[in-house]
């Protein structure tokens, strides 16, 4: 017989290739069920070794000669319990991870080149750590991996302590976008006990921890937080700090800062007044609405439209004020008025009240007339053809005829 072509030597390294394939694929299921087997089996042991504990308060000898690997499904164990846990059964479960050195490992491992190690060490510490964790943390928010500098922020907002909070304020300057915007959120979580550190900071003089100090106080909607907000939003030299101490004003809800508000929509830089707007919103004093119907000639357009949706907001007296500057001088304060209308069901509305009689019907055929002034009549054909025929159809029909808008 003759050598064996080069297809048949190919045939048979591909099967032999796929012999090896398969053999791989089986060994790694058969590795992967043995592991699960073993995790199943000793978090079953320890399961019930922390269930004694709870109960009796005895350490079995078992826990204390856990080796490396068990150590971590212990601490994953623990965690699970702890979720759950409250008031002395978990103090005691926390001090049973600082007893068998639970802290101690995952400490250790914060100053490990493996990124992973550090991202699981801050997790767990978080967890099982306590005020003795936070300084080693606070180390991680400057880590060059961003992964672990978010897993440290977490941590230490699950900890949730003043120290814990001063950390992370302090890394509110950080040159990555990423990372403030998780510290600020953090810092939401951690919640009143965040405020010290977040109210020094209106004050500092770097350039982006004190806006977010700002919004970060005005999620939380702290009173106390209320005149340092105002210090900032009246003499702030920053121009996205004055805006957003403006709004955080706003979320207080309290009429008090009105005066604040309205010297800030004033203000020569338009995201101050946009802002303003946005507050006098959420404070609803209808005796700011001559001041929102000022902002709806504002020549910069999101100044005009926040004003705009706060008039909206503000019933029946908002509903006025829109109409009022539908009838106006202004065209782009018209324009606005009317799809800030449109946008909130008003309009349609008042068509459905187009036929009404008496002063219902009066004041809805006056609205939809000084809409279809400003030109603004695409929605209101729209509602026409959708409309059933009956007296609603036919005086839109009509009003719509006499501007020649049909």
């Amino acid at each position: 017989m003759g050598r064996p072509g080069l297809i048949e030597i190919a045939i048979v390294v591909m099967a032999g290739l796929n012999v090896v394939m398969i053999l791989l694929t089986v060994a790694v299921k058969v590795a992967r069920s043995l592991r699960e087997s073993w995790l199943k089996a000793r978090r079953s042991r320890i399961e019930s070794a922390l269930d004694d504990f709870l109960l009796a308060g005895e350490v079995r000898p078992e826990l204390r000669r856990l080796r490396a690997r068990e150590l971590d499904v212990l601490a994953a164990t623990m965690i699970e319990y702890l979720t759950v846990l409250r008031g002395s059964e978990r103090e005691r479960l926390l001090g049973l991870a600082v007893e068998l050195g639970l802290v101690k490992r995952y400490a250790g491992w914060l100053s490990s080149q493996r990124r992973w190690r550090r991202a699981r060490a801050a997790e767990n510490l978080g967890y099982l750590g306590g005020s003795d964790s936070v300084g080693g943390l606070a180390k991680l928010l400057s880590d060059r991996d961003e992964t672990v500098r978010a897993v440290a922020a977490r941590a230490l907002a699950r900890i949730g302590t003043q120290e814990a909070a001063q950390a992370l304020a302090q890394t509110l300057n950080d040159p990555s976008d990423l990372t403030r915007l998780r510290v600020a959120e953090n810092l939401e979580r951690i919640g009143p006990l965040a405020a010290p550190s977040l109210i020094d900071l209106l004050s500092s003089e770097e350039r982006r921890s004190p806006i977010l100090a700002a919004r970060v106080l005005g999620n939380l909607r702290l009173l106390e937080a209320g005149p340092a907000l105002e210090a900032a939003a009246r003499t702030g030299t920053n121009v996205d700090l004055r805006a957003q101490a403006t709004l955080a004003l706003g979320k207080t809800g309290d009429p008090e800062y009105v005066p604040v508000l309205l010297e800030a929509a004033k203000d020569e830089e338009w995201p101050v007044r946009a802002q303003a707007a946005n507050a006098l919103r959420m404070i609803g004093e209808v005796s700011t609405i001559p001041t929102l119907k000022n902002l709806m000639a504002d020549r910069e357009w999101w100044v005009r439209v926040n004003a705009a949706r706060a008039l909206a907001n503000f019933g029946a007296a908002g509903e006025r004020a829109l109409v009022d500057i539908l009838e106006g001088e202004d065209r782009f304060a018209r324009e606005r008025a009317a799809a800030t209308l449109e946008a909130q069901g008003i309009t349609r509305r008042m068509v459905d009240d187009l036929a009404s009689p008496g002063e219902r019907g009066e004041r809805a055929r006056h609205v939809i007339r000084a809409m279809v002034k400003t030109g603004s009549t695409r929605h209101l054909r729209r509602i026409l053809n959708d409309m059933p025929e009956g007296d609603n159809r036919r005086v839109l029909k009509k009003i719509l005829a006499e501007n020649n808008e049909l």
